[in-house]
């Protein structure tokens, strides 16, 4: 029930009488509000704070003059169609760039990619990394993707790789592994020896690691190519002095 729209007068209209929510007496610059319903008499702040008229039993609720809701109170406000349709439209701007922003370059242009990982040693690996690039820059056919690792991450990133069938197609693999691999069968052969039997690996130029090629490779021929580039043009070191050197930093 909502009863009568109730009005604001001057309290010199009721001088002498009491506010029925405060009980403090009407002064002449007050604000009034006479109960439409049972006509008690209130100061429009407290008409507003009570939410309408305050006399124990009366129903009238404020109709023209109630305060300011506290925050949280009712349902939020509609939102409005234009934001909805701002919003959508934002969704749409988004998805848009997503599909159809320029993606970076193929550094490969075309050509076929064939991923090389092995360890890195500061200096090798930028005496590789020239040989590489150097080797891009004139190659039409294939492109070499090289990923040198620090020697003590590698093993564990190739045992990843190879878990989820993304092994690499050209390796450079320690004696432990260049064992464990060739005895699964997991190699491809690199060449043949004298005796006309495959081998499945080459030998480093410059560090205690075998060249392979994973048996997995989508691109053999190119994968070989690639083994023998690296094989015959990097530098070589003394593998000797290698040996030494790895003994006596682990005698044991």
């Amino acid at each position: 029930m909502t009863g009568n729209t109730e009005k604001i007068t001057k309290g010199e209209d009721y001088l002498g009488r009491s506010c029925v929510v405060c009980k403090r007496e009407f002064q002449a610059e007050d604000e009034v509000v006479a109960c439409p319903r049972c006509h008690s008499v209130h100061h429009a702040e407290c008409w507003k704070e009570k939410g309408g008229c305050g006399k124990t039993g009366c129903p009238q609720v404020a109709q023209t003059i109630r305060g300011e809701r506290p925050q949280g109170d009712g349902p939020p406000p509609p939102v409005s169609k234009k934001v909805i349709a701002g919003g959508i439209l934002a969704s749409v701007v988004v998805i848009l760039l997503m599909v159809f922003w320029p993606k970076p370059p193929d550094p490969a242009m075309g050509r076929t990619k064939i991923v090389f990982l092995g360890p890195a040693y500061q200096e090798l690996s930028d005496v590789v990394t020239e040989l590489v690039e150097g080797y891009n820059a004139t190659s039409e056919d294939v492109y070499i993707d090289l990923q040198l690792l620090p020697p003590q991450g590698m093993d564990t990133k190739l045992v990843v790789l190879i878990a989820a069938n993304q092994a690499p197609d050209v390796l450079a693999i320690d004696d432990d592994r260049f064992a464990q691999f060739s005895s699964e069968g997991a190699l491809l052969p690199v060449g043949v020896n004298d005796e006309g039997e495959p081998i499945y690996g080459i030998q480093h130029p410059a560090q205690l690691t075998q060249l392979v090629v994973w048996g997995g490779t989508e691109n053999p021929a190119e994968s070989l190519e690639v083994l023998h580039f690296l094989a015959k043009n990097i530098p070589p070191a003394d593998l000797d002095l290698l040996r030494e050197s790895q003994t006596s930093t682990f005698p044991f």
